[in-house]
């Protein structure tokens, strides 16, 4: 068997050019569908750290759904390494002293967003060929995350909880491949499975991501809807059940 250093050899370098390729700005524009009131980040270039254009997220949020695709069975399958592109690997404060294995090549930044400044723990693998961490073997074979089972939300949210607007007002919570998959860098093998079997929901781990989603909403005093979402996943895991259809949680 490969070991991980022979793996990675065999990596193909990373070309691929992502939507944000700052993980702060993806989470904030995430956060904002989900958001009770505008979002405004004071970006920085990552490379000089001048400031660029102001980002102002602001969507109309008029009700927020659960779809039944966020309880399908997520495999990430061997040989995929799709999630590990080049982008910033980005933790709160209060993540990086609990989540994270290994520390080397974080730095603190500010970011400024709705006018206030706060610090976050920031590792840029914008530059680099393949992720830093994409270092170990995963149970099921192939490379893994060194990081896991906490590694940046950004990472750990893509493909499994989504928040998109389909439609003007409305922000659906769901699973989903990747968007442009046919076009990515290797190819995206995670699959996606309907499931009768209650207990291969994963309910908890869905939740431990719309948790992460709040504590970084409650680390840049954004105020959201997602413990509504939450409340109706712990509902749902009790009553072993799960929606047949989008299911409305919160509505202004």
């Amino acid at each position: 068997m490969p070991t991980p250093d022979e793996l990675r050899a065999q990596e193909i370098e990373r070309t691929n050019s992502v939507g944000h390729a700052d993980s702060i700005e993806k989470i904030l524009y995430q956060l904002a569908t989900v958001a009770k009131h505008p979002i405004v980040y004071e970006a920085k270039s990552l490379r000089t750290g001048r400031p660029l254009k102001e980002r102002r997220y602001a969507p109309p949020v008029n009700a927020v759904a659960v779809t039944p695709s966020l309880f399908r069975k997520f495999t990430c399958v061997p040989g995929c390494t799709a999630c590990c592109q080049k982008f910033t690997l980005d933790y709160t404060p209060k993540e990086f002293i609990y989540a994270t294995k290994h520390k080397e090549g974080f730095e603190a930044r500010e970011v400024t967003v709705n006018g206030k400044t706060y610090e976050m723990c920031t590792n840029n693998q914008n530059e680099n060929p393949i992720c830093d961490f994409l270092r170990v073997e995963k149970p099921t074979g192939g490379l893994g995350c060194d990081q896991w089972p906490l590694p940046p939300l950004s990472c750990a949210s893509a493909p499994q909880v989504q928040f998109i607007q389909m439609r003007p007002g409305v922000t659906y919570i769901l699973k989903k491949p990747f968007g442009r998959a046919w076009a990515m860098t290797p190819t995206p093998q995670c699959t996606f499975e309907e499931v009768d079997d209650f207990e291969e929901y994963d309910i908890p781990g869905i939740i431990e991501i719309i948790n992460r989603f709040q504590n970084w909403a409650d680390h840049f005093e954004i105020e959201t809807c997602l413990g509504e979402v939450s409340e109706f996943l712990v509902s749902c895991e009790e009553q072993s059940r799960r929606p047949t259809s989008a299911t409305f949680v919160w509505a202004p």
